[in-house]
């Protein structure tokens, strides 16, 4: 069997899931409160009294860029607000015990598992085709079909590519294709739908391997016949491991005498870095994030490691459908003389209008979600599943990185432009709340950056934004500042958040390139992430992350002269400033370690 870079961690065992904790729980809830409290109490001292008069015009970005900042704690706040976890149940069995069977026999239920593929290497689809075989069951006469969904047509007419038809039939499983890639993997699974017949389904990506278990850990929520879909978290297995300091410098400068190393060893050896260098790991989003949303029903589908109910993506596709028709009918009713639409023409509209159970978008899993979840008439809901059931690869490159994350900001920001979900009838007041605050924090790069420059505007004008870092600046900014920190820590119980929050500053350029492209109206592509390593250039990546770090260093260098001289206005303003930038760079630097890394093997 082929050898990937991956197949030295085919042994690494996933994460245990946070336990609920009431008591922690409640802490949380009390510190929450507080830190909007003093949160408030700090914005308004900020507006009302703080204000530089002499420099408006750099005061009033940055304080404005604080309440947007402080929106976001809020929202925090409430998407972090208590776990609920639903009970689990064994697997189901018949297909009663998730439908009404409404006078028709009784049967064991029905399980499809597909795996959607593009163009993978196929013995990568191989081994989540072999692992999702390996699932297992207890109720042998449940039928479990395996379907390799190919969106490359790769049955063997091209001998240029390789034949993923001739790997599912060596593997026993079903290959289906079709000749179009409309609604790009919304459409591959559409395709899958029509030509298949399970009352429940399993999606997967091309490198999802299922755990043997997955199935016997989740069909048991469909018992709840409201219950529209399951996600389990999706945990890459293959994240970059730490290195010694020590040793990452001994590689770089090709260092091997043994007086030089053997001091570097001493001093450094203890100090690890580069771990998960790329930022990879989801579990903050799906062991807090998404699953603390389960307390509002509104935990969103993310595509891969999901399990379906049929009925459901069936009714909202009918639902279209149907809408669909009287729109288009209205519309030539409109256009013909008397309003009357004759028999042909009717039949022309049924035949043009389509079935289509995902929505045909870059982001459709997140779409079809708010849909679902705004049909009142059949109040479906969804359920973010505590434990790993699937392992998956990330991204092992900084151009691959981005442009899977530049996907996810361009979809979401374009169905906020087009089908805002805080709009759309039939979502809870919670459900709009928490869909707006995963569309909120891709606006994030708006008040990042004048963060970015604000040190960097006063190095170069010393011009302070507020009047002074006097007493009161401190009095209010401290506690608000470590009251939060000790609520998100508290949130995040046992999950180190290092790594995402240097990543949620030095994503700035790439998001805000994303936030005005959508803006200018260019369509989303739906690009495929790569499953291998990447040989891209990241220059363009990280110029602006270069460039502030330099600026940085430079307004720190003048200051510095400027103190030595004697000519400094504000020592106070450069010692604060000097400390903010200093946290600056070190964020910054994170996708610039990323654009260099290179793995040794």
């Amino acid at each position: 069997m082929k050898q990937f870079y991956f197949s030295k961690f085919d042994d690494r065992k996933p994460y245990k899931s946070i336990p609920e904790n009431k008591y922690r729980t409640l802490l949380f809830q009390f510190t929450g409160i507080l830190t909007i409290a003093l949160g408030l109490s700090y914005i308004h001292w900020r507006w009302a009294h703080s204000l530089n008069p002499d420099a408006l015009w750099f005061a009033i970005p940055l304080v404005v860029a604080e309440t947007l900042s402080f929106l976001s704690t809020i929202l925090i706040v409430i998407n972090f607000w208590s776990y609920k976890d639903a009970q689990k149940t064994t697997p189901v069995h018949y297909l009663s015990e998730i439908e009404d069977l409404q006078e028709r026999a009784d049967r064991p239920v029905k399980i499809d598992v597909f795996i959607a593929t593009y163009n993978e290497d196929v013995e990568l689809v191989r081994l989540s085709i072999i692992d999702a075989k390996k699932m297992k069951y207890p109720y042998p006469d449940v039928p479990i079909k395996v379907y390799v969904l190919d969106d490359g047509r790769r049955d063997g007419r091209d001998p240029n590519k390789q034949n993923m038809k001739e790997v599912a039939q060596e593997e026993g499983v079903g290959y289906l294709i079709r000749e179009h890639n409309e609604g790009y993997k919304a459409g591959n699974l559409r395709n899958g739908l029509m030509h298949t017949d399970g009352d429940l389904f399993v999606i997967l990506d091309a490198d999802t391997r299922p755990l043997p278990d997955f199935l016997i850990n989740t069909s048991g929520y469909f018992r709840n016949k409201k219950m529209a879909w399951v996600q389990t978290p999706q945990w890459f297995y293959d994240t970059t491991e730490p290195e010694t300091l020590s040793s990452v410098i001994k590689s770089k400068f090709k260092l091997k005498n043994r007086f030089i190393t053997k001091p570097l060893d001493v001093v450094l050896g203890k100090i690890e870095v580069n771990e998960d260098v790329f930022g990879n790991d989801p579990r903050l989003f799906y062991d807090v994030i998404l699953r603390k949303r389960n307390n509002y029903n509104a935990a969103f589908c993310c595509g891969a490691g999901s399990f379906h109910r049929r009925e459901a993506v069936m009714t909202l596709a009918l639902k279209d459908f149907a809408e669909g028709i009287k729109r288009k009918h209205k519309l030539l009713a409109s256009q013909r003389q008397g309003g009357v639409v004759d028999i042909k023409s009717k039949r022309t509209l049924l035949l043009d209008q389509k079935i289509i159970p995902f929505k045909f978008h870059a982001s459709e899993d997140i779409y079809t979600s708010i849909m679902l979840h705004a049909d009142r008439e059949n109040q479906w809901e969804s359920l973010q599943h505590p434990d790993i059931e699937c392992k998956m690869l990330s991204t092992q490159d900084l151009d691959s990185w981005i442009k899977q994350h530049q996907r996810y900001a361009e979809g979401s920001l374009d169905i906020a432009f087009k089908d805002n979900p805080i709009f759309k009838k039939g979502l809870t007041f919670w459900q709009k709340v928490c869909y707006f605050n995963t569309i909120w924090s891709y606006f994030a790069p708006l008040w990042i950056l004048i963060f970015l420059l604000s040190p960097i505007i006063f190095f170069f004008t010393l011009q302070l934004p507020v009047q002074a870092y006097s007493f009161d600046f401190f009095k209010y900014f401290l506690p608000f500042q470590i009251m939060n920190t000790i609520t998100i820590t508290l949130g995040c119980w046992g999950i180190a958040t290092k790594r995402g929050d240097q990543y949620y500053i030095s994503s700035f350029w790439f998001m805000l390139l994303s936030l005005i492209s959508v803006i200018r109206g260019k369509k989303v592509q739906f690009n495929v992430t790569p499953k291998d390593r990447a040989n891209a250039k990241n220059t363009q990546h990280i110029m602006p992350h270069m460039i502030l770090i330099g600026l940085s260093l430079l307004g720190i260098t003048y200051n510095l002269i400027l103190l030595s001289l004697g000519h400094h206005p504000t020592p106070s303003g450069f010692a604060a400033n000097a400390f903010w930038t200093i946290f600056n760079i070190i964020d910054l630097s994170i996708m610039i370690r990323a654009a260099n890394w290179k793995s040794e093997d």
